[in-house]
């Protein structure tokens, strides 16, 4: 029993040697090693072997796929947009760094359809909405671009939004833009002195802060009523 045991003992204890073990090698194929400089296997257009069946024949992976760089949703909202009669203006008018573009703080007028124009009433009553440009946004490749106007009435804060692309939008016009102060041209004028501007432009985006702060929102009325009084002087010119 003794000898047993120690028989046993001795064969689990020492180690077969190299040449009296079968160790199992599988092949590895050119294109399946990785390379250092890429995180993909390497491509080839050449059919894989598999080495435990000669009969059996492993086709290439397929080359990744390209993404196109705009979505189908994208495009649908750029093609309606541009069906929009003025489409091309209005994209300007209300976009983030073109140079014709209207900041806020600026003078606008809305005209809008009380209903939608129809064959039996192509031109519906409308109304009309004057205020202070004080937001914007821009969504869905600018398909649904807003703006948002306050003006004072009797005393009172009123704000209205409207789709720019809407079909119940039928103008918009500019009544007064706001820009920022100019360099001070001419004679007697020193190169820091600066021109003030009519109508000064807002420093944010959103105006939202005139809702607190309402002697900070300008008299949208008298601005208007100027406004006005320049068209008429100019259509009696016309005649």
């Amino acid at each position: 029993m003794a000898s047993l045991s120690n028989r046993i003992r001795t064969a689990l204890t020492t180690r077969p040697s190299h040449a009296s073990t079968s160790q199992l090698v599988i092949p590895v194929h050119p294109s399946q090693q990785r390379l250092f400089s890429s995180s993909r296997p390497c491509l080839s257009s050449t059919p894989l072997s598999y080495p435990f069946a000669s009969a059996v024949q492993v086709l290439p992976p397929s080359p990744p796929p390209t993404h196109p760089k705009t979505s189908l949703l994208r495009t649908l909202n750029l093609h309606l947009t541009s069906q929009h009669p003025l489409a091309t203006e209005y994209t300007a008018l209300f976009s983030r760094r073109h140079p014709t573009r209207v900041k806020s703080g600026s003078v606008l007028t809305v005209i809008s359809y009380t209903a939608l124009p129809t064959t039996a009433n192509p031109q519906p009553s409308t109304t009309t909405f004057s205020g202070v440009l004080m937001a914007m946004r821009r969504r869905h490749a600018g398909r649904d671009t807003s703006i948002r106007l306050r003006n004072l009435v009797g005393r009172t804060g009123v704000e209205q939004s409207f789709k720019v692309f809407s079909p119940m939008v039928k103008e918009i016009r500019i009544v007064q833009r706001a820009t920022n102060s100019v360099a001070a041209t001419g004679s007697g004028k020193k190169s820091g002195d600066r021109r003030k501007p009519v109508l000064k432009a807002s420093r944010r985006a959103k105006m939202y802060f005139v809702r607190e702060q309402p002697d900070r929102l300008v008299g949208v009325s008298g601005i208007v009523k100027q406004a006005r009084e320049r068209e008429a002087a100019l259509e009696k010119r016309k005649r």
